[in-house]
């Protein structure tokens, strides 16, 4: 693998994502459409780094939907220029093992590039099949659009967390502060995910 940032396949991403959320009729992504239209002007090549969670691209292509099939395609056709990431570690304790041997995201635009922005972070979340992301919350508002497979998304805690299957081109708004997790069903999950506002690198809060 090639270890050094590829422009090209930055900016083809960039373009992608920028045209699919402009675009997006759901009124959960036009509140980021400003934001992301408008995310600065500096790019600042990052090298690739692979997880195994990037390998479930091409199996998730299948499970997408019509009008997000072609942004899973792409980025899978991508991943080998992507730096894939965690949030979490073991030692922290905050997730499971089924959770950080099975997922990983590539951001293409935040505070760590490869497109700089201090307004928005976006990028590619993948996640494997039977996987739980446990609640938690950060400052941010964020939005998830599923590309392709499923989960059921729980919003909200105690009595009045809400729990919901969504599928893919389905989309998630989380609010400020809001808790949220999921629990991911047979096929492997692939978002779209878009913060803005709060500090966009926030490790999340998991207390209950």
């Amino acid at each position: 693998m090639d270890a050094r940032p590829n422009k090209d396949s930055d900016q083809r991403l960039l373009d992608a994502i920028q045209a699919f959320v402009a675009h997006h009729p759901h009124p959960g992504v036009r509140g980021f459409q400003e934001s992301m239209a408008k995310w600065g002007e500096t790019w600042a090549g990052v090298s690739p780094h692979h997880l195994a969670a990037a390998d479930s691209l091409a199996r998730a292509i299948p499970s997408a939907a019509a009008s997000t099939r072609a942004l899973v395609a792409l980025f899978d056709q991508e991943k080998a220029h992507r730096k894939w990431e965690q949030s979490y570690s073991k030692a922290d304790g905050l997730v499971g093992d089924d959770m950080l041997s099975g997922y990983g995201f590539a951001e293409v635009i935040g505070k760590q590039g490869p497109f700089i922005s201090k307004r928005v972070r976006s990028g590619l979340g993948v996640w494997g099949p039977d996987i739980e992301y446990p609640s938690h919350r950060h400052q941010a508002e964020e939005v998830y659009v599923l590309l392709a497979g499923s989960a059921e998304f729980i919003l909200g805690r105690g009595e009045a967390a809400s729990a919901r299957l969504r599928t893919a081109g389905d989309v998630v708004y989380v609010p400020s502060l809001q808790t949220h997790g999921f629990r991911t069903k047979e096929e492997p999950l692939v978002v779209l995910y878009i913060w803005q506002a709060g500090d966009l690198r926030e490790k999340s809060d998991f207390s209950r």
